[in-house]
């Protein structure tokens, strides 16, 4: 490995390391190598000893740094070729030859001369072989094969070098892909060695890497996709690399110990991973917000957690282009609504999120002032709760396909959140309410308002109603009526907190009337009137809809009307099951005031006798 100088790379017993201090300590005698270990969790300090800073380790671990002696044997490092051969040939020409033939051993050509005679060829033609396949390979992974460069030292011969060089576009110039990730590499002047002898190559990695000060005159050419994960590379070094590859499409460069992007990158990039840094809120992309091809940002394992940093401020002025499209948010430290309701605005044209494993999903889907409750909302509530909070240009969340029909729900839902919320506080609180909804308005719009029934206080007039906070306002009084046929019924009525779902009001019936449990269904006998469908040859009354309101026919007038005004043999109760469902009642049935009636239809009624 030549005079160790800071900067370089060793191993020692399979464990990859930096040198980052050559010299003596105090109390000792001798020279040492400080060195910072790619495993941290190794080392024994940061470099410093008994309160002497001797070097400085990258990594944010206290115990990444160690004292070794120079004299410390290190493991043997590879060059290009011979980590190529080890890989993919390991019965490479040289052991071969020397394992099978002796030192006199010489090849000439095809043939074999020992001692000035030629003799039979013994094992080439698997050789050449072997040499034949290097040719062909397209995707070559190094991945943790001690490789320096394209010489096995950091002292190389000008010579030795070029001739070494020129071998790699000749052993294997069809390379499209290259891994050398976890090497010994620390000069990119050696990356650039290797890559511009291959000239098809388009994917580069280069994880777990420790790099010295990128020089001058390098430039990446025909590389679209580059890796740096785990190199703990500045974010500033790395956009200064990025734009030494003029054709890079894609760059990832998880796990660096990144807290801000500092600076903008080359306009080409349309994916970009930035993965388990430390990233603590959307404020501290704006940069990103520059690039105008940008397809996919994954900032996944980060710890977002506010809109603006170091400030309550939710306000953000910057905006990506339309053309970012995916947006993955999984596993930060997202406890609140409020950023899922920057989101859309900051990234316009999204058309998929990822969001999953935020504290934000422990929590009840209504805030402690709506509701006593604990439980965590489930897969259902917080699929719809966040689903609802974007527009329709949201296709894909959570990588679930949205139908129309989820997007309904989920809005339909959203909105009786949003109503109880608002039913659980004053008229004046109602702006600052709705500041944290900011689709409403829309919402409402294309749905129905929900009902906000509001507690009011006990005042010079005298009125009382009960506080929406108590468990009576959350009861909903259901009328259950089972026909028994000959016009006779059994009729019960209970009180049930609207959180029950279906299944537990059918428990409930069960009880009352002694049914087996999935032997009836629930029919919601509502208040609504449908017409009844016309028989072929009948007159039928038809309107458009989109007819003025006069040209429509008014179903009060000119019928024979009976106690309710309406002409029954001409219109129906609008009926409506109540499925079997985890989803609360009081969704189902928002709005009801009075008694709600549902009639039990029992499934075999032999089994009520």
């Amino acid at each position: 490995m030549g005079v160790p100088i800071v900067g370089q790379r060793r191993s020692f017993d399979g464990h990859l390391c930096t040198i980052r201090y050559v010299g003596t300590v105090q109390g000792t005698s001798g020279d040492w190598l400080g060195v910072e270990w790619d495993d941290a969790s190794r080392g024994k300090h940061s470099g410093e000893h008994k309160g002497v800073r001797y070097f400085s380790c990258k990594s944010k671990h206290p115990t990444a740094g160690s004292f070794v002696r120079p004299s410390r044997p290190s493991d043997q490092p590879l060059n290009f070729l011979e980590a190529l051969r080890e890989k993919y040939a390991s019965d490479s020409e040289n052991s071969l030859t020397s394992n099978t033939l002796g030192s006199g051993a010489t090849i000439q050509g095809k043939a074999i001369e020992i001692s000035g005679k030629v003799v039979e060829e013994v094992g080439f033609d698997k050789i050449r072989k072997q040499l034949a396949e290097l040719q062909e390979l397209r995707i070559v992974l190094l991945d943790g094969l001690r490789v320096v460069g394209v010489l096995a030292s950091y002292d190389q011969d000008q010579v030795s070098h070029s001739e070494a060089a020129q071998k790699i576009g000749e052993t294997c110039p069809k390379i499209t892909e290259l891994d050398l990730s976890r090497s010994l590499l620390s000069r990119w002047r050696d990356v650039w060695d290797i890559c511009n002898q291959l000239k098809y190559l388009k994917r580069l990695k280069l994880n777990g890497n420790r790099f010295q000060a990128l020089e001058h005159d390098l430039t990446f050419k025909g590389i679209t996709e580059l890796h740096l994960e785990e190199t703990l590379l500045s974010w500033d070094e790395i956009a200064a690399i990025a734009y030494r590859f003029p054709g890079l499409t894609s760059l990832s460069a998880s796990a660096n110990q990144l807290s801000e992007i500092t600076c903008p990158l080359p306009s080409t990039i349309t994916t970009l991973t930035i993965e388990h840094n430390d990233i603590t809120s959307i404020s501290a992309l704006r940069h990103l917000a520059a690039l105008p091809r940008l397809e996919h940002l994954s900032i996944r394992g980060n710890s977002i957690s506010t809109v603006n940093q170091n400030t309550t401020d939710t306000t953000l002025y910057f905006q990506f282009p339309p053309a970012l499209r995916s947006l993955d948010l999984s596993r930060n430290n997202i406890s609140s609504w409020t950023i899922l309701n920057t989101i859309p605005t900051v990234f316009p044209g999204l058309t998929t999120l990822r969001i999953t494993a935020n504290p934000l999903f422990d929590q009840p889907p209504l805030p402690p002032s709506v509701t006593e409750a604990s439980k965590p909302m489930t897969v259902d509530e917080a699929f719809m709760l966040t689903l609802s909070r974007f527009p329709s240009s949201l296709t894909t969340l959570n990588y679930s396909t949205i139908s129309p029909q989820d997007r309904s729900n989920a809005e339909m839902y959203y909105l009786s959140v949003i109503g109880k919320e608002l039913s659980a506080t004053t008229v004046e609180e109602e702006p600052a309410i709705l500041a944290t909804h900011p689709r409403y308005s829309e919402l409402c719009e294309l749905y129905v308002e929900p009902t906000i029934t509001r507690a009011v206080v006990l005042g010079s007039s005298g009125a009382r109603v009960i506080h929406p906070r108590s468990v009576a306002a959350r009861l909903v009084k259901m009328a259950f009526r089972l026909p028994l046929g000959n016009d006779e019924s059994k009729s019960q009525v209970k009180e049930i907190p609207g959180s029950f779902d279906t299944y537990q009001v059918k428990a409930l019936v069960s009880r009352l009337f002694g049914l087996p449990a999935f032997g009836f269904r629930l029919v919601w006998e509502t208040d609504e009137w449908d017409p009844v469908e016309k028989e072929v040859g009948e007159e039928a009354v038809e309107w458009d809809e989109d007819s003025e309101d006069e040209a429509r026919p008014d179903i009060d007038s000119g019928l024979a009307t009976t106690g309710d005004g309406l002409d029954k043999s001409r219109f129906v109760r609008r009926e409506v099951e109540l499925v079997d469902s985890t989803r609360d009642v009081g969704f189902l049935l928002q709005g009801e005031v009075g008694e709600v009636r549902l009639r039990v239809e029992v499934l075999d009624y032999a089994s009520t006798r």
